[in-house]
Parts: structure tokens; sequence; C-alpha cells
């Protein structure tokens, strides 16, 4: 008699973002932070994202390549979400494009609008292989 296969369960999305309003008090700047991190969590490593930014200010356009997971140099292992984050500090209150590419999965087109108080999701496709979130003031 064999044991059934057991399986993981599913998961609606390979990725989280969370873009946030944030402050940097060393050079006293304000910054929108895009934090990526995968929904699975990794037993061994705490992996790295390889993500690719091409970022127009002047356009107000922002495009994040996702390339896949690379381990991280470190000594000591430990388990975790695979992250990344970039912090883009030429921003103005607007609203701005947001396009996510990832092999095999093609291109999604996000807008989000920065505003003094929140930042705001206005635009998202229908499916995709990641959830956006945004700050709530």
């Amino acid at each position: 008699m064999r044991t059934r296969q057991v399986r993981p369960d599913k998961l609606d999305f390979e990725y989280e973002l969370l873009i946030t309003k944030e402050h940097d008090s060393v050079i006293k700047k304000d910054y929108i932070l895009f934090h990526f991190r995968t929904k699975k969590v990794f037993e061994s490593f705490e992996y790295v994202i390889n993500i690719i930014p091409e970022i127009d200010a002047a356009n107000k356009k922002l495009m994040f390549n996702i390339e896949g997971l690379s381990a991280p140099v470190i000594d000591i292992s430990k388990s975790g979400n695979a992250g990344y984050t970039y912090k883009f500090f030429d921003f103005k209150n607007a609203e701005y494009e947001l396009d996510l590419l990832k092999y095999a999965k093609g291109r999604l087109h996000f807008k989000f609008k920065v505003t003094p108080s929140a930042i705001k999701i206005t635009k998202e496709p229908e499916s995709s292989f990641i959830k956006v979130f945004a700050e709530v003031n």
C-alpha cells in the first residue's frame, strides 16, 4: 500500500510588494520604499530576490524586472522569505506608472498615486503573480 504524496498548498501569488513612504534621518529626505518578498518561506536560507530596477522619474515610470532568487552570502543560515528593497528618493506627489516583469509570466501594469499623506493603488491588472499593497494612513 502506497502512502499519498503530500503537496504544498497552491499560493495565490508568488510575491508581495509593499509600497510605503519613509524618511531617511541621516540625509533628512523622504523616499518611497518598494519592499518585495516571496510568499514562500524558505527553510534553509533567507534568499535574495534578483531585481533590475529601471526608473524614469521625469516621466513618472518605474519598472522592476524580477529575474529570480539567489542565496545570500552569509556564514549562518536562517529561514524566512526572500526579499528585495528599493528606495526611490526623487519622487513627487503625483501618479506613477509601475510595470512589473517576470520571465514566463509577462508584464503587469499598475498605477499608484503619491499624496502628502498616503500612497494609493489606482490601477491594477485582473490577474497577477504579485500582490501589491500600499501604505494606508
